[in-house]
């Protein structure tokens, strides 16, 4: 089965500028400090080069920045945007059970927290649990019916289920609300290969990359379809065939 290629994001406002770095003690708010950390993060996860710790030397730069979000936890548990950078940190770590830990203290309550829901949806989804996928995007989908980024990770569960008119249905939703075109346009193309219509898939396949040239995977899909007279064309358009 194709994997729905999962692409978001989360969304975490970072405001601020690096500041010398403090003893935890010393910290009256840790706003400042976290917003650091999770730009040195979100830095190491988008380039796709993350490090990964080293055994050897546990407090090397490729585990900085979580043990200081860790020390940081020691004094501010509370702190919503640090449980989330922390989640996202072990989930960049395939530690997916730390990561939930602290998906479910934000989400332990019947809140609005999208990005928690979406990021531990991921996780659920990566371990074939589409039903505690559903579950968490339907409850937070009541809750912040608004959010983009539900509707469109709903469609990644629709899309792992085999439903793909229900996956339509949610992309048009995620559109609409101002979901990035060139993502919205490849997972429609998945869903287009889903039901066997290649033609179409290809189109959308197209379009995601003249949207987002940066962004390889529609080529790559394209040229794995080239069986199609109407994909063929595309890649060779392309310049890949």
């Amino acid at each position: 089965m194709i994997k729905f290629y999962f692409i978001l994001l989360l969304t975490v406002a970072m405001t601020g500028c690096a500041s010398q770095q403090k003893f935890v003690g010393e910290i009256e708010d840790p706003e400042q400090e976290v917003t650091r950390l999770i730009e040195h993060e979100l830095a190491n996860i988008q380039s796709g080069e993350y490090c990964r710790p080293d055994p050897q030397s546990p407090f090397n730069g490729c585990d900085g920045a979580l043990q200081r979000l860790t020390q940081l936890f020691t004094k501010f548990p509370d702190y919503e945007r640090l449980q989330l950078a922390l989640a996202v940190s072990y989930q960049a770590r395939n530690k997916n059970r730390d990561a939930q830990y602290y998906l479910d203290l934000l989400l332990a309550k019947d809140r609005p927290r999208p990005e928690a829901a979406i990021l531990a949806a991921r996780l659920a989804m990566e371990e074939g649990n589409t039903r505690r996928a559903l579950i968490l995007l339907k409850a937070q989908k009541r809750l912040s019916p608004m959010h983009p980024g539900i509707h469109e990770t709903l469609a990644a569960v629709f899309y792992l289920n085999h439903e793909p008119q229900k996956g339509f249905l949610a992309l048009a939703a995620a559109e609409q609300l101002g979901a990035p075109a060139w993502r919205i346009a490849y997972h429609r193309g998945l869903l287009y290969e889903l039901s066997k219509n290649e033609s179409a898939a290809c189109e959308q396949y197209a379009k995601s990359y003249t949207q987002k040239d940066a962004f390889r995977l529609p080529e790559g899909r394209i040229l794995g379809l080239t069986q199609n007279p109407v994909c063929l064309e595309l890649a060779k358009f392309l310049g890949g065939a």
